[in-house]
C-alpha cells in the first residue's frame, strides 16, 4: 500500500474523507495524478494567462481584482491551486489549503459564482491538455479531484457567508435600535452657474456614534429578509424631513417599487409631507427598472404626491429597462442618467450619443435632466457641452450630513 494512500485513508477530518469516498478516489487515482505533474508545471502560465482573460470578462471580477497587490495574491493562489490538483497526496494539509485559498477569494469578495466560472475555465483547460498530450487515462482521475475541490471550496464559501450574514444581522438590528442610521445628502449642481440647487438624500449607516458611514447597499438583500427594510425608511424619511425644515433647496429621496406599493409606509410619506409647511422642494426618485412592476401603483403615486404640491423625478434613465409609454403617461420633472452612461462619457461617443438623444427628448417632455456620477474635470466638461441641465458626483461634491 502506497505511501499516499495510507495518508489518504488516514484523514482526520472525517468530512474531506467522506466527501473522498463518495467520488471514489483511491491511490490509483492519486498516482495518476502525481505522475502527470511535469506536464501540467510546463502549462502553468498559458493557465494563468487564459484564465485572467476569462475570468476578466465578468464585470465582478474587474471590480474585486481592482489593484496590482490583489490580483498578485490572487494570481499565486491560483498558480498553487493549479498546481496542487496534481500533487498526488490529498491528505488534511491538502484540504487545509484549498480552504486558504477560498479565504483569499472571500476577502478580495469575489462572490459566490465566481467559483462556478473559474472552475468551467481551468476544467476545460486542463482536459484539452490530458487529450492533447494523449493521457485520456487520467482524465476519468481529474474529473474526481476537479469534482472534490469544488465540493469544499463551495462548502468554505457557504461557511462564510453564514457568518457573514450573521454578522450583518447583527449589525442591521443595532442600527435600528440604536437609531445609527442618517440621512447624508449629496449636492446637485446648475450645470450653468455650477451652484447648489439640489440634494439627494442617502441612508448611511454606522456601528456606533463615532465609526465612518456605510452605505446601505450591500445591506439591502439582508435588511428585506429579515424585516428590518421598512423601519430603515421610516428612520431615514423622519430624518431627511427634520434636515430639510427651511432649507432655500430641492430635496430628493429614493422610493423602490416595494416602497410604493407598501400602502402603510406611503401612508406615512403622505402624513409627513403634510407636516412641513412648503412641500414643492420634495422630489421623489423612481428607479427607471420599477417601471416594470405594476405601473398603475407608480402612476397613483405620482398623482397622489403631485397633488401634495412635490415633483418626481425618474431615477437611472437609460439603464435598460426604459418602457417609453409609461414613461411619457408619468410625465416626470426630472430625469436622472444613469452613471454608466456618464462615467466615460468623455471617451465614449455611443455614450454621448445616448445621453445626447435623452436630453433632446427631456425637452420635450418638459423635464431637466440630472447627469450622475460626475467623477472629473473631462466628464463635466462633456455634460455641460451636451447642455444637462444638473450635475451630481464625487468631482462636485461627496454625500455629507446636515445637523438637525
Amino acid at each position: 500500500m502506497s505511501l499516499e494512500y495510507k495518508t489518504l485513508v488516514s484523514l482526520k477530518n472525517e468530512n474531506f474523507h467522506k466527501i473522498l469516498k463518495n467520488y471514489q478516489f483511491s491511490s490509483l487515482d492519486a498516482k495518476a495524478l502525481k505522475e502527470v505533474k511535469p506536464i501540467i508545471q510546463h502549462f502553468a502560465e498559458p493557465f494563468l494567462q487564459g484564465f485572467y482573460e476569462f475570468i476578466f470578462k465578468f464585470d465582478h471580477a474587474k471590480l474585486f481584482l481592482h489593484n496590482k497587490e490583489i490580483l498578485q495574491r490572487h494570481e499565486q493562489g491560483i498558480k498553487q491551486w493549479y498546481l496542487s490538483l496534481f500533487c498526488g497526496n490529498y491528505d488534511d494539509e491538502y484540504f487545509e489549503k484549498l480552504h486558504v485559498i477560498s479565504e483569499i477569494h472571500v476577502r478580495i469578495g469575489l462572490p459566490t459564482h465566481y467559483v462556478n466560472a473559474a472552475f468551467s475555465y481551468a476544467r476545460g483547460f486542463i482536459k484539452e491538455i490530458l487529450i492533447q498530450e494523449n493521457l485520456i487515462e487520467q482524465l476519468s482521475s481529474f474529473d474526481k479531484i476537479i469534482d472534490i475541490n469544488l465540493d469544499i471550496l463551495t462548502i468554505a464559501y457557504q461557511e462564510e457567508e453564514q457568518t457573514k450574514l450573521v454578522e450583518e444581522v447583527v449589525f442591521l438590528k443595532n442600527c435600528v435600535e440604536k437609531n445609527y442610521i442618517e440621512p447624508y445628502f449629496q449636492a446637485i449642481y446648475n450645470a450653468k452657474t455650477l451652484k447648489i440647487e439640489k440634494y439627494e438624500s442617502l441612508m448611511r449607516l454606522f456601528k456606533s456614534k463615532h465609526t465612518p458611514a456605510q452605505s446601505v447597499f450591500p445591506y439591502l438583500k439582508t435588511a428585506k429578509k429579515i424585516k428590518h427594510y421598512e423601519k430603515m425608511m421610516r428612520i431615514m424619511v423622519e430624518k431627511t424631513f427634520e434636515r430639510i425644515q427651511n432649507r432655500p433647496y430641492e430635496f430628493s429621496i429614493n422610493l423602490s417599487y416595494e416602497d410604493i406599493s407598501n400602502k402603510a409606509f406611503i401612508d406615512f410619506i403622505y402624513e409627513k409631507i403634510n407636516t412641513i409647511s412648503h412641500p414643492c422642494p420634495i422630489i421623489f426618485e423612481i428607479l427607471e427598472s420599477d417601471f416594470i412592476e405594476d405601473f398603475a401603483v407608480v402612476e397613483l403615486f405620482a398623482q397622489t404626491i403631485r397633488a401634495l404640491g412635490c415633483k418626481i423625478a425618474i431615477d437611472d434613465f437609460g439603464s435598460g429597462y426604459s418602457n417609453m409609454e409609461n414613461i411619457l403617461k408619468l410625465r416626470p420633472e426630472i430625469i436622472k442618467i444613469d452613471g454608466s452612461l456618464i462615467k466615460n462619457i468623455d471617451t465614449s461617443l455611443e455614450s454621448k450619443t445616448i445621453v445626447k438623444n435623452i436630453i433632446n427628448m427631456a425637452k420635450e417632455l418638459n423635464a431637466v435632466t440630472v447627469a450622475e456620477y460626475v467623477h472629473s474635470k473631462e466628464v463635466c466638461d462633456c455634460v455641460q457641452e451636451l447642455q444637462i441641465d444638473y450635475l451630481q458626483g464625487f468631482y462636485l461634491s461627496q454625500p455629507q450630513s446636515f445637523s438637525s
